[in-house]
């Protein structure tokens, strides 16, 4: 009788034991999936408001950029920054991944770096002083 009751205790055990390693899997890959989710939507988001914008501002020059935008181009310019802020407060605040943000980071800072972008984020620069850490890595892409 004792036998079968620690067999039954070892079986109880395995199970709570199999149930958790599946439950923690489970939150791992629905993690991994949220975080792939907002990856996503955040891409698409900028590369629509990428077509809103003129073909020159992508253009890469060593001269400073003064191009004429249209009210409806800067305010797209804008809203692409606005969501690499919010994309890099997401990867910094741990909801997406940083493996996930690697995909992208260096074409984020390839976009950031060029003369229109320059241009905007110079005129959007007191905007993210109560954001120290986007800041500081906007500093690190300005010099680097």
């Amino acid at each position: 009788m004792q036998v079968l009751d620690h067999i039954l205790r070892f079986m109880t055990l395995g199970t709570v034991i199999v149930s958790s390693i599946a439950i923690y899997a489970a939150l791992h890959t629905n993690n991994r999936r949220v975080g792939a989710d907002i990856f996503l939507k955040y891409s698409d988001r900028i590369s629509n408001l990428r077509r809103n914008l003129p073909i020159a501002a992508f253009v890469e020059r060593d001269a400073p950029c003064n191009l004429d935008m249209t009210p409806e181009e800067r305010r797209a310019a804008h809203e692409i920054i606005y969501s690499i802020y919010e994309l890099y407060e997401l990867k910094v605040h741990g909801f997406l991944p940083s493996t996930i943000w690697k995909i992208r980071e260096p074409d984020i800072e390839r976009t950031l770096s060029l003369p229109f972008f320059r241009q905007e984020l110079a005129a959007l620069e007191g905007r993210f002083t109560r954001h120290p850490r986007f800041a500081s890595w906007l500093e690190q892409l300005r010099r680097g």
